[in-house]
């Protein structure tokens, strides 16, 4: 999977434009990340990555690659 195809994934799961969306940007300032947009990227991750990340893990992200690299680093 490549960053481009993430990100436009994780533009949809919050509500955003995918030209809003950038691996640097903090998940903090995006207002569709809740709970269901912190679902959905889990479902996704198991689904298209074969990817299963603690939740704890999760929690820790700050930006979208934070999400990205720990689940790379799961493959």
């Amino acid at each position: 999977m490549t960053d481009q195809d993430f990100i436009g994934f994780f533009a949809e799961a919050v509500g955003a434009d995918e030209g809003s969306i950038r691996l640097d940007t903090e998940l903090t300032s995006l207002e569709g990340w809740d709970s269901v947009a912190y679902l959905s990227t889990m479902t996704f991750l198991d689904e298209q990555m074969g990817v299963v990340l603690n939740p704890d893990q999760m929690l820790e992200a700050v930006t979208v690659s934070d999400i990205l690299k720990m689940a790379r680093s799961k493959e």
